[in-house]
């Protein structure tokens, strides 16, 4: 392990964010709030001292990176990046402890969106601004670690996330990766630019417009608003943004092929196919359980939604599947207050996000496709043991080590998913509570069921388990693989 260089490159990178908390701190001039405009001052000062010092103290000779400094870079950004991220939430007064800060900040930039502010709408814009800007830099970074980051470190960090299946699905849009790199942020950018206006058209303040944007395009779920989406009361917001999160939770390269009218390729995609037939399949179902099984919900003798007209069930179903499946997050109801198979069966999609090469979080559309498929060959084989059957995934067969790390991705992710639900209930929180919570953030959804519902937050979890999570978070946007490999002694000899 080449320490220096780790430690050169990630100052680097510390600067990169210090220039870009320059953003926020000019909202905050903007609108004038002493507090908060000093929280980002001292939190520009300490990231830029530390960046400059740990840039200028560990010089290194001009080596490329391998996948063990790939890695130790990677899972050590999103550690300081969210260290320095929380400053101006615990500087500015807006958490009243460290952790709480720590844990907005993870939250933040693993566009998993939960919270632990009870009253987001007593937040300075400044703050509102910052927490809606690093879900959307969140998740553009996950498209450029995937596609422009593990090709430049080595076959070994290709091969390690070889269950995101990439020679299948995250085919290169340029030659170069740093072309590649480019256009997707141009992609990135653009959907961006086009929804703004949208949501501005639709009734949302410019300021509002702007911060749903970040969080929309990034499938982040973060909002302006305690209420979240549903404190607007727009079916029109409501289209617009489950258009968006959809657009957001497929494989950006599908979107490049778009643009560029390659549309049989789109048209044959496996994973896209499987994605739309999946959430149509949710949609549908949700519905029918809302309209049939609940004609009405109750809280204190008020009627909150209307779900007697197959309409307003649709509505109401329609937007939280989309958003739970692309693990967003934004709610328009109390979807804790629905009937058991509602809850339950939104917990089983929180497992599947969108698409590989997407802003989304979950185990990924492509492992589920490609489990469905591997298991369907295994029952075949009992009936017909002689036959020679291989996986397809766009109608080119699938290697077997690419099956056999789908598997193992998925039952680490599953074991992982028991061992903490089992921690958080050692600490005295509810079983309900704790398996949705880990399920939330190992997928990076956001809300959960219980204690942390769609209409709850955080702030009552106690600190051990609010750090478990935090790591919960941590482990579900870099894939699993990235944090424990950095945990392994293996790792760190030469």
């Amino acid at each position: 392990m080449n320490i220096p260089l780790v430690l050169h490159t990630l100052g680097n990178l510390i600067i990169l964010l210090s220039c870009i908390l320059f953003m926020p701190l000019g909202v905050s001039l903007f609108y004038g709030i002493k507090e908060e405009i000093w929280a980002f001052v001292i939190s520009i000062i300490a990231s830029g001292v530390v960046g400059l010092a740990l840039k200028f103290s560990f010089k290194h000779k001009n080596k490329d990176v391998t996948v063990r400094e790939g890695l130790a870079i990677v899972a050590f950004w999103w550690i300081f990046c969210a260290f320095f991220g929380a400053l101006p939430y615990r500087i500015s007064g807006a958490c009243s402890t460290f952790c709480d800060s720590y844990f907005e900040s993870m939250s933040g930039l693993t566009t998993t969106g939960a919270t632990i502010i009870k009253n987001i709408e007593a937040l300075p814009h400044g703050i509102l601004f910052w927490r809606s800007m690093t879900q959307w830099l969140g998740g553009m970074g996950i498209i450029v670690f995937f596609v422009a980051v593990l090709p430049t470190i080595g076959v070994g960090g290709h091969k390690l996330f070889s269950a995101e299946a990439p020679d299948l699905t995250m085919d290169k849009i340029k030659p170069r990766i740093a072309q590649t790199a480019k256009t997707l942020w141009i992609i990135y950018l653009s959907l961006t630019a086009i929804i703004i206006p949208l949501l501005w058209f639709g009734g949302m303040e410019p300021f509002d417009a702007v911060c749903h944007a970040f969080t929309t395009i990034a499938t982040g779920g973060f909002s302006t608003k305690s209420q979240s989406i549903g404190a607007f009361d727009s079916l029109f917001i409501e289209i617009v943004v489950m258009v968006f999160v959809f657009i957001s939770a497929c494989n950006y390269v599908l979107h490049y092929q778009l643009v560029t009218g390659r549309f049989r390729k789109i048209l044959v995609n496996s994973e896209l196919r499987f994605f739309v037939g999946l959430l149509l399949c949710a949609i549908c179902f949700v519905t029918l359980a809302l309209f049939f099984f609940e004609s009405s919900f109750y809280n204190g003798g008020v009627k909150e939604h209307n779900y007697e007209s197959i309409g307003g069930a649709l509505r109401y179903a329609a937007f939280q599947a989309v958003s739970i499946t692309t693990s967003t997050g934004y709610s328009t109801a109390d979807f804790d207050s629905w009937p058991n198979f509602c809850r339950f069966f939104l917990v089983l999609l929180m497992f599947i996000g969108g698409s590989a090469g997407s802003t989304a979080g979950g185990m990924k559309v492509v492992r589920i496709l490609l489990l469905v498929k591997s298991s369907a060959r295994e029952l075949i084989h009992l009936l017909r043991p002689r036959a020679i059957m291989h996986v397809k995934l766009n109608g080119r067969p699938v290697s077997e080590d690419i099956l056999t790390n789908t598997l193992g991705f998925i039952v680490i992710h599953l074991g992982l998913f028991g061992i903490f639900s089992l921690i958080l209930t050692i600490f005295g929180t509810e079983v309900i509570t704790s398996f949705s919570a880990v399920a939330s953030m190992m997928n990076n959804i956001g809300p959960a069921l219980a204690d942390v519902g769609a209409t709850k937050n955080y702030s009552e979890i106690v600190y051990p388990c609010k750090w478990v999570l935090i790591f919960c978070m941590l482990l579900g946007r870099l894939e699993i693989y990235t944090v424990i490999l950095i945990f392994l002694p293996l790792t760190w000899r030469k």
